[in-house]
């Protein structure tokens, strides 16, 4: 696990053991997801797929939890109160008549057609980037010119001003959903951003993008503009890669399948959970214990939590409990969203080209797997060698239903 020999292993403490190193070792924590240097490390007694620093140890064995603090990871900002999960776990029979809400705003919507203009807003998706997708409404499909179109974006808020540089593209048509194809979106704008496109009804499309009081950083993917915080929990997976493989396909199938609130907090009964990772990491899944146990570990550091639902007519999911619903104990992910720091912002924008910052996107998964689609072999190459390469244990294989999005810088 590490690149360096264990010394010493302390007395464990509620199931973690700090172990002393013979030489100071770099990784990363697995609660507080920074990287450390140091010769003093925490696992988990029961397997060591977990890592933690030494600060996050002693949070944990303190009782800062069972005290009342949060226990969100360090960072996060404060969440709204999650009630107390109830007695009433679902079975598995119910489990699998479960049906959840898809967030809204993947195509089109508010369109005004001016008759000097078309204008709609558009939350942007994995698939839209991936894609090279822009959606349009067919008020603008139905009248689309047969010249290039010309695309800008623009800064929106009390300070409007161009971002990057215009460019030209074919205005051809995909369909299902309706959109211009080999649309590039600049690499700040990740999925989530909430735009509004505005077609003059000839040749030039506007984009506008509004600017957040403060950058965010959100599971370690820094967030410049107003964004749908459902979208990013769903298309975008966190910034590093858990040292974990379970751990990892249990919090990519809570993302990807839970019911979302409007903070990005994802929720889903235990044996919906349960069963869907398994299906999910075909053909070679986890037993059951094995996501069992790796459910426990991600609840006693804090990156799952328990919740109280209900389920509504037809087996519909719903956060908070409604009265009148049978109530239903629920998993629940949160989002590790906090304001950037000036160090974030100073590893993201390359400030030595003058009048020009370069935006750093840190490698992340992006799901494909609801789009029919499948990761290309250079992703899945580049995967297994970054994954590598970062030393982290377990398998080394891209999870099913995504592909793999290299670290790269694009201009601002």
């Amino acid at each position: 696990m590490f690149n360096a020999k264990i010394v010493k292993n302390f007395p464990p403490k509620g199931g973690l053991q700090l172990c002393r190193l013979d030489s100071a070792t770099s990784f990363l924590c697995s609660r507080c997801h920074e990287r450390k240097v140091a010769k003093l490390v925490a696992t988990n007694v029961e397997d060591r797929g977990l890592i933690l620093c030494n600060g996050c140890y002693g949070q944990l064995v303190s009782g800062a939890f069972s005290s009342g603090e949060s226990s969100a990871p360090h960072g996060t900002a404060p969440q709204q109160t999650l009630p107390e999960a109830g007695p009433d776990p679902l079975d598995r029979q119910n489990a699998a008549r479960l049906k959840v809400e898809e967030p809204k705003g993947h195509t089109p919507y508010d369109i005004v057609h001016t008759g000097k203009a078309v204008e709609w807003k558009l939350t942007v998706r994995a698939e839209h980037i991936a894609g090279r997708l822009l959606p349009v409404p067919d008020e603008m499909a139905r009248e689309l010119p047969q010249r290039a179109l010309h695309v800008k974006f623009w800064q929106g808020g009390r300070l409007t001003r161009s971002l990057w540089e215009p460019y030209d593209v074919q205005p051809e048509l995909r369909h299902l959903p309706t959109a211009i194809a080999h649309f590039d979106w600049p690499g700040p704008v990740l999925p989530g951003a909430r735009v509004a496109v505005r077609w003059d009804l000839w040749t030039n499309v506007r984009l506008l993008l509004t600017p957040l009081k403060k950058p965010r950083l959100v599971d370690g993917n820094l967030v410049r503009f107003d964004y749908d915080p459902r979208i990013m929990t769903r298309d975008v997976a966190p910034s590093r890669v858990r040292v974990d493989q379970v751990e990892e396909a249990v919090l990519l199938t809570l993302r990807e399948l839970g019911y979302l609130d409007k903070e990005g907090r994802a929720f889903l009964p235990d044996e919906a959970l349960v069963r869907n990772t398994g299906e999910r990491s075909r053909p070679s899944p986890p037993s059951e214990s094995r996501i069992r146990a790796a459910i426990q570990r991600l609840l006693s550091v804090g990156e799952l939590r328990r919740a109280l639902g209900s389920l509504g007519a037809g087996g519909i999911l719903r956060f908070p409990a409604r009265e009148g619903e049978s109530s239903v104990s629920l998993l629940c992910f949160v989002p590790a969203a906090r304001p950037a720091t000036q160090e974030d912002m100073e590893a993201a924008v390359n400030a030595s080209a003058p009048g020009v910052g370069e935006h750093r996107v840190a490698g992340h998964l992006m799901r494909i797997g609801h789009l029919g689609k499948e990761a290309s072999a250079e992703a899945m190459v580049a995967y297994r060698h970054d994954h590598a390469t970062a030393g982290l244990a377990g398998s080394h294989e891209l999870p099913r239903g995504y592909t793999y999005v290299r670290e790269h810088r694009r201009g601002l």
